[in-house]
């Protein structure tokens, strides 16, 4: 049999999420945007690249000219789809971008999209996407960063295994100077959803003071933190679990979630995490795999493009933690009254 054709690739948005070069280490490279990430599939072959920006369009051609020296620029989508047919496509644009890119590009015929999160800025526009890239047989991906990072998937094999009895309540909270709704709230959101295994059915909620009555369109497509609210929310999820998200606006860059059961509870702060029961106090490490974070991410990508399948990144969950946002902006504007969420996912 003769080798399998190389899937090749376009990214849209250069900025660093989907252009930058990481730095040379001797224990190698860690793939810190969507071009490094693929790079770092031998299955894929980045053809053409295009942001309105011409500079950045250059600046990428020359940051990547020894590992792609074909490299195409285009500073326009619609002349990229035509000219450079890619199989793939990474969408990188400020998130208000976002439906217009994957509808055209999959309108197009690109059999695969990586979109960066969130996937829209609403459901509406979510439902465009998804609808676009079912009628053109388009697998359109999310990359939702802690559905490929191995901690988390440790984090729901512990539950799995009951090491902290029944699961009573997870909370999650987030801080930094862009702990957005629409940005690090939405990861925030899709994570409590990934590890209680069921989508939310109700929310209550509140925004960060000075924003009442924001909505997705008044922000600037997430480039300016101070165009776009914090939030704190209660949830309540269809298998009965409670939860609580908190976004907190400061300097410094904080992670911390905590899963409460009946036996124990499991820690996470930042990329330390820990299994807590009255007998003891246990580091939960993953094992050091290949591939992770977007380098998982493109291989899932390919994976499913070629092979077909569930991907970790699926758009129907994305699109559920956007319903969650929704439901919790309509809760804010009625004094945090409980709200019902949308229609959920077959699986979160």
């Amino acid at each position: 049999m003769g080798a399998v054709r190389r899937l090749t690739v376009a990214i849209v948005g250069l900025t660093p999420i989907g252009a930058r070069r990481p730095a040379s280490t001797p224990f190698g490279r860690v793939p810190v945007s969507h071009a490094a990430g693929y790079a770092t599939h031998r299955g894929c072959l980045v053809t053409a690249v295009c942001d309105r920006r011409y500079d950045l369009v250059q600046a990428c051609r020359e940051a990547w000219e020894d590992t792609w020296p074909a490299l195409a620029g285009y500073t326009r989508l619609e002349q990229l789809l035509t000219e450079a047919c890619p199989d793939l496509l990474s969408v990188c644009t400020p998130d208000d971008r976002h439906a217009e890119v994957v509808v055209a590009a999959a309108t197009a015929g690109v059999r695969g999209i990586l979109c960066e999160q969130p996937l829209a800025t609403s459901t509406a526009a979510a439902d465009r996407m998804m609808a676009a890239a079912e009628t053109a047989g388009c697998r359109l991906l999310v990359h939702h960063n802690r559905r490929y990072d191995p901690l988390f998937h440790l984090v729901r094999e512990v539950l799995r295994l009951g090491e902290i009895g029944e699961l009573r309540h997870l909370r999650c909270t987030q801080a930094g100077p862009r702990a957005m709704l629409l940005r690090q709230g939405v990861a925030a959101l899709d994570l409590l959803c990934f590890l209680a295994g069921s989508p939310v059915n109700e929310v209550s909620g509140r925004l960060e003071r000075g924003f009442e009555g924001w909505r997705p369109e008044h922000g600037d497509g997430g480039h300016d933190p101070r165009s776009e609210p914090t939030a704190s929310a209660r949830l309540r999820f269809a298998n009965g679990l409670e939860g609580a998200y908190d976004g907190l606006r400061t300097r410094h860059q904080e992670f911390a979630c905590e899963l409460i059961g009946s036996e124990g509870s499991i820690r996470v702060r930042n990329r330390h995490a820990e299994l807590v029961t009255a007998q003891h106090t246990q580091p939960l490490v993953p094992p050091p795999y290949d591939t992770v974070g977007l380098a998982a991410a493109v291989a899932d990508l390919c994976r499913v493009v070629r092979e077909g399948g569930r991907p970790l990144g699926e758009a129907a969950a994305a699109r559920h933690a956007l319903a969650v946002v929704e439901a919790l902006l309509a809760s804010a504007a009625q004094d945090s009254h409980p709200v019902a969420v949308g229609p959920a996912p077959e699986a979160a």
